[in-house]
């Protein structure tokens, strides 16, 4: 059983908004409703100090939308800081929303917390995937990020249209003071946003299902790493995984989430009840006792994680002593 002393990591969805419109994003699977929530700073104060205070990790990322579309999560950053200051923070935004007032504020409570910022090529290239984010803008931001004491990535997803400007960006991040390099493979492809032909792309999927083991059994992360992700509308799983399942339905073999989700959705709301009693009721019990067994969970949290993630990074280089 899960119980709130043994949770150590937390995944967060700050907000389901997006200012961005990614061809390959969640958000143009969904199957079900799933609008514009965001977590307030008065609602994650709900969330148990005591736990907070023990994270070893906080990871600011979601499913279907962008934590700078949350007016709150400096506010945010700035509560997880004071009541540890230890903890390691990371997540993932496309920087294209906001001013450089706001990005310096957020890296000055960030800290040495890594955040990737999502930059697809130079000024003539990176809009084509990033749909509805303005170049200038977001190197304006990642700038006022560092400056403000910020540790930031540069993350490059590689089409055949930007591959040929992987080294001028990756020079560019390092000027800006980025401490971090990587260009990965694309989640898809097709015939606008063509896979790069000076690279062998393998995606993602096809990559686990390659490493995936037969008799590989399942970790759930809240048992094996004791993490837990909460999405934006406030609903709490065991991994996004599920949420993600739950709003684009999108593999049969994960399909016992659905019913799971549908029956207990109201009782795992931690904005409208205690976070422990959620832990300790009949959806995560339920999750522990199917998951192992469940094929897709063995695919994605079994022994071929790490190799899958390894295998996305067509290139990387780190500055400054960075990891």
């Amino acid at each position: 059983m899960l119980t709130l002393d043994k949770i150590k990591g937390l995944n967060l969805e700050p907000s389901s908004r997006c200012n961005a419109r990614c061809p390959f994003c969640s958000r143009q699977q969904k199957v079900r409703p799933y609008g514009g929530h965001q977590i307030s700073l008065a609602e994650f104060k709900r969330l148990p100090p005591e736990m907070l205070r023990q994270l070893k990790w906080i990871n600011y990322g979601g499913n279907f939308g962008d934590l700078c579309t949350n007016h709150d999560f400096v506010e945010i950053v700035g509560h997880v800081r004071a009541l540890n200051p230890g903890i390691v923070m990371g997540g993932d935004t496309n920087g294209g929303f906001q001013d450089e007032a706001w990005w310096f504020e957020l890296g000055r409570a960030y800290g040495e917390g890594a955040l990737g910022f999502c930059i697809d090529g130079l000024a003539d290239t990176h809009a084509r995937h990033r749909v509805g984010t303005e170049y200038h803008r977001v190197l304006r931001n990642l700038s006022a990020f560092v400056a403000g004491g910020g540790t930031a990535y540069w993350k490059f997803i590689v089409f055949q249209h930007n591959q040929h400007q992987i080294e001028a960006a990756c020079d560019l991040a390092n000027k800006i003071g980025c401490r971090r390099f990587y260009a990965i493979a694309s989640r898809d492809y097709d015939d606008a946003l063509r896979p790069p032909d000076a690279f062998e792309i393998t995606i993602k999927r096809d990559l686990f299902r390659e490493h995936a083991a037969p008799d590989d059994r399942a970790r759930c992360k809240p048992l094996a790493k004791g993490a837990i992700y909460i999405a934006a509308d406030g609903t709490v799983h065991p991994c996004c995984q599920a949420h993600t399942m739950y709003i684009t339905a999108h593999n049969h073999r994960f399909g016992f989430i659905v019913p799971l989700i549908e029956k207990y959705r109201e009782a795992i709301n931690f904005k409208t009840r205690p976070l422990a009693e959620i832990l300790d009721g009949p959806y995560f019990k339920a999750v522990f006792k199917q998951a192992p067994q469940c094929a897709y969970c063995r695919i994605k949290c079994g022994g071929a994680l790490k190799t899958v993630r390894r295998e996305m990074v067509l290139h990387q280089r780190c500055f400054d002593g960075a990891p």
